[in-house]
């Protein structure tokens, strides 16, 4: 079920030592092999049905769970199951926790990319209708009815979040938004005008136009 190499490669896996761990008294490391969990103390040396302390399924896990927390017991732990990778070989996968194992889900993740400062880099939306530069260009993004940046953190998303950071949002969609009143100052001093969309003119004759004077053109009727 478990030997001396297996303990030794798990413990480079978690990259922690006696001497690094403060709570050396804890279980640290919860591996799945099989139908069988086991849960390590890389701390201390193996002992037959100790350590590691092994639980056939899933509920002598959570009994064992509900144990440690009525008397106080908090224990951060590492959990990884063994699995087999394309070459047929045995490996240990970091699993959030054996009850959502989220095996779609791959090793690492590029979706959110920091910078020097933590805050994240916004990946570009990638919009056809707004290639052919320069005609395109400056344009908001199209609709994307496949949901391809779901869960990636884009252009828009920074545009969004840059409001947040004001004392006063006139975004109704912010945590920290003004208020009706305040989202009217802010369209009535000028701040969206460039967004403004006026009635068009569909009418401007280059001379006067009379209309009592009869001709065989009409003026055009204004359905908008």
């Amino acid at each position: 079920m478990h030997n001396k190499q297996d303990m030794e490669s798990l413990k480079n896996k978690r990259g922690a030592t006696p001497e690094q761990d403060e709570t050396s008294g804890c279980p640290n490391l919860l591996v799945r092999k099989g139908n069988v969990i086991l849960l390590y103390n890389t701390n201390l040396p193996i002992i037959e049905n100790k350590n590691p302390l092994p639980f056939y399924n899933l509920d002598e896990y959570i009994n064992y769970l509900e144990i440690q927390k009525k008397n106080g017991i908090s224990c951060p732990v590492l959990f990884l199951q063994q699995e087999n990778n394309a070459q047929g070989q045995f490996i240990y996968r970091v699993r959030p926790n054996p009850f959502d194992l989220q095996g779609g889900l791959p090793s690492t993740t590029n979706l959110y990319k920091e910078d020097t400062n933590g805050m994240p880099v916004p990946v570009p939306i990638v919009d056809a209708s707004r290639e052919n530069k320069p005609y395109n260009q400056n344009n908001y993004a199209g609709f994307d009815p496949l949901g391809l940046h779901i869960g990636t953190y884009t252009d828009l998303d920074k545009i969004h979040d840059s409001t947040k950071l004001q004392g006063e949002s006139d975004n109704p969609m912010d945590t920290n938004w003004g208020g009706v009143s305040f989202t009217q100052h802010m369209i009535d001093i000028g701040k969206y005008e460039e967004n403004n969309i006026t009635k068009p003119v569909l009418f401007q004759p280059r001379g006067y136009y009379d209309p009592s004077i009869p001709t065989g053109f009409s003026q055009p009727k204004d359905i908008i």
